[in-house]
């Protein structure tokens, strides 16, 4: 049964004593929970509270907290750059996206990739993107919320790449296989920051891997088929993942 939520309310200082909520009170109602009935509540910040609820209201849910579980954050940071698609398949991609282990996530304009109006449209995006990223954690059970930046150009994400130890480009015509790639690296440190991009429909134009290269980034063939931008995020997030945090992801 569904007991996590994603509070936006600075709560610690009520740690013992009941407060009142208005951010949890839809999705409460919506789950039909009531009295009594213990939740685990989430910031995305790294805080994890038990709390019982007292009253379900109008306006507000009243609780009681209980504990607090205070989680470190991991020093593996994955940094995914991904192309700006159409609009219902990038929220959908956001939301599978969130519940795995990225730090964060940079939207991109690249050549192939769709454009964003203005501003307005821009701070729409991001507010509703935010939405998804804090669904998902609470749905996965991550102490941390998936961050989700403002577009940037490609070259400009290069840029942001400049000190990370991992900088992947997927290319369909890459000479090197990921699979080849991660079997090649140390991840025994668990302490590594990783660049991955992914490129739109039609993949990154010739000038555009060129540059990436200018940039230290290393070409990487996911497959011998031709992927989706969709597909191809999931597949390099999971494999980067399961090499990497494979001893964390299966722990018991």
């Amino acid at each position: 049964m569904h007991n996590r939520f994603y509070i936006e309310e600075e709560i610690s200082p009520y740690l013992g004593k009941e407060i009142a909520l208005s951010s949890i009170t839809d999705h409460i109602k919506a789950f039909r929970k009531k009295a009594d009935d213990e939740i685990r509540l989430y910031d995305g910040l790294g805080n994890v509270y038990s709390a019982k609820v007292i009253q379900i209201s109008k306006k507000f849910t009243k609780v009681k907290l209980i504990s607090k579980e205070t989680f470190s954050e991991k020093k593996t940071k994955i940094n995914l750059f991904l192309p700006l698609i159409t609009s219902h398949l990038m929220d959908q991609l956001l939301s599978r996206l969130c519940e795995m282990e990225i730090s964060e996530i940079f939207p991109v304009v690249t050549e192939r990739s769709i454009n964003l109006k203005d501003g307005k449209e821009i701070d729409n995006k991001l507010l509703k993107w935010n939405k998804i990223s804090k669904g998902a954690c609470v749905l996965a059970g991550k102490a941390f919320s998936t961050i989700i930046n403002k577009p940037v150009s490609l070259k400009d994400s290069f840029r942001l790449t400049a000190n990370f130890d991992i900088k992947l480009i997927a290319s369909p015509n890459a000479k090197m296989f990921l699979k080849d790639y991660l079997m090649s690296k140390d991840f025994l440190s668990k302490n590594f920051s990783a660049g991955l991009f992914i490129g739109p429909e039609g993949d990154f134009s010739g000038h555009e891997i060129e540059l990436s290269e200018e940039f230290g980034l290393v070409p990487v063939k996911l497959s011998n088929y031709i992927m989706s931008t969709f597909v191809a995020s999931l597949y390099l997030v999971s494999n980067l993942t399961c090499f990497a945090l494979q001893d964390e992801n299966y722990a018991s």
